[in-house]
C-alpha cells in the first residue's frame, strides 16, 4: 500500500512538473523524485511513530485492566470484612 502511495506521489509530482514547465528537464525530474522520496520517508516515519504510539496505548490499557482487577479484589475484600464485622458474635 505504501509502495503504491509512493509511486502515485511520484507520478503526480512528475505530471505537475510537466504541466507547469511544459517539458520536464532532467534536473526537475530529479528534484521531483527527491521530493517524492522525502515524502515517502516522512510517511514511513509517521507510520512507525503511529505503531509505537499504539503499542504504548495497548500497554497502558493492559495496566489499567490490571489495576481495575486489583481494585475489584480490594473492594470485595472490604465488603467481606464489613459483613464479618457486622455479624453478632456467636
Amino acid at each position: 500500500m505504501r509502495e503504491l502511495a509512493g509511486k502515485s506521489s511520484l507520478v503526480a509530482i512528475a505530471l505537475v512538473a510537466l504541466a507547469l514547465g511544459g517539458c520536464a528537464t532532467t534536473k526537475s525530474v530529479k528534484q521531483a523524485q527527491a521530493t517524492a522520496d522525502q515524502a515517502l520517508s516522512t510517511a514511513q516515519s509517521a507510520g512507525s511513530a503511529a505503531q509505537n504510539a499504539q503499542a504504548s496505548a495497548d500497554s497502558a490499557n493492559a495496566a489499567a485492566q490490571r489495576a481495575q482487577a486489583t481494585a475489584d479484589q480490594a473492594n470485595q475484600a472490604a465488603q467481606n470484612a464489613a459483613a464479618a464485622a457486622s455479624r453478632p458474635p456467636p
